[in-house]
């Protein structure tokens, strides 16, 4: 096996290498084999320079995809990592990965992370959230700052010094940011700029939603204090982290109400797209729903989307409390849009479904509006 040598005994050779070269003259056989050796030394070199991540600290399962294999191996403490390879945690997994310019990342449990692109001497890089957790930690190093470049399916983050975290599920992206200042686009060219103590999140690739300064006692900031310590140290249950998701979708579907009352429509509907893709729990989805069609219904044209939402809700098998509200809103709806015979008709269900329900006794007086109309 050819030992690759390091940077510092690569530059020596190249140096010799060079006054080979001044006293080669025309004699082409050595002219032949110092090519082959430049050749050797090059590939060294760039294979060298390739080797600058090291998994540091592991906990629990890990797992290494090599490039260009099928299988993942598990993990050792100690070994590096290169261009291509991909870093697997189970679902009590924990991995550092350690730079060359004292720049880390922890993977906290249930993540998959890829090296695309690495250049340790120029500390430039592309790496890959494909799905999980991670938290950043960048060196300010006196040469200058880095150049790195943090993605996932959706989103993009250039990094220099800073200090962020990242939740990563399905479509949807959470930045934490917790010092430094981090670009945050989704697959289009706006972009937010992602600070201390602040929250920027996106989904499906559209624009990054603006920056949400974080209040000490919210369950957002919560959420980023539990996401710091589980990369910090790997925690003794991963229960409350694996939480997360659910948490910020809660936290969302709340906030939505705050941007829908100022005036921010846009916004209320890009946090509540957020939360739907952050979770699959039924629950939330079918509150963050009912909110996006409260938005849609304060909107002059917004009242064919109001209904589009409701209809994802009207199957029996949706959760009871949101079904009937979902059942009486677009009764209420088409009796607003003039579509008397489908108003009266959805308010009838909604009377046979739930005769003793919430909405009953407005139920009972639009149907009397209704008859009156006739």
């Amino acid at each position: 096996m050819m030992t690759i040598p390091s940077i510092a005994t690569a530059t020596t050779l190249w140096k010799d290498l060079l006054d080979i070269v001044r006293s080669l003259g025309h004699d082409q056989m050595a002219w032949r084999r110092t090519l082959s050796a430049i050749g050797l030394l090059t590939l060294g070199m760039a294979d060298a320079t390739a080797v600058d991540i090291t998994l540091a600290q592991i906990m629990g399962e890990v797992q290494v995809q090599g490039a260009g294999f099928a299988a993942y191996r598990p993990a050792l403490a100690g070994s590096q990592v290169r261009v291509g390879d991909r870093v697997r945690t189970g679902k009590d997994g924990w991995a550092v990965l350690a730079f060359g310019d004292d720049s880390r990342v922890v993977l906290t449990a249930g993540s998959e992370f890829l090296i695309r692109h690495l250049d340790g001497g120029r500390r430039s890089g592309l790496f890959s959230l494909l799905a999980g957790k991670l938290r950043a930690t960048i060196s300010h190093r006196p040469e200058g700052l880095a150049d790195y470049r943090f993605n996932t399916l959706t989103a993009t983050a250039g990094i220099r010094g800073t200090d962020f975290a990242l939740i990563h599920r399905g479509q949807a992206n959470v930045f934490f940011g917790n010092t430094g200042r981090v670009q945050v686009r989704g697959l289009g060219s706006g972009e937010q700029f992602l600070t201390a103590d602040t929250v920027v999140q996106t989904t499906r690739g559209l624009d990054p939603i603006p920056p949400i300064a974080l209040d000490p006692a919210s369950p957002l900031s919560r959420a980023r204090q539990t996401l710091n310590a589980a990369t910090d140290s790997p925690p003794a249950s991963w229960a409350e982290v694996d939480l997360l998701p659910e948490i910020i979708a809660r936290w969302n579907i709340n906030y939505s109400r705050y941007l829908a009352d100022a005036g921010r429509h846009s916004e209320a509907l890009a946090v509540l797209q957020v939360a739907l893709d952050l979770t699959d729990d039924a629950i939330l989805n079918a509150d963050a729903h009912l909110e996006r069609a409260a938005v849609h219904g304060r909107e002059p044209d917004g009242a064919a989307a109001a209904l589009a939402e409701y209809a994802l809700l009207l199957d029996a098998a949706k959760p009871a409390q949101q079904r009937e509200t979902a059942l009486f809103m677009t009764g209420k709806a088409l009796h607003q849009m003039g579509r008397r015979q489908e108003a009266r008709a959805r308010l009838r269900q909604y009377m046979r479904d739930y005769p003793d329900g919430r909405y009953s006794e407005s139920c009972e007086t639009l149907l009397r509006l209704l008859a009156d109309s006739i």
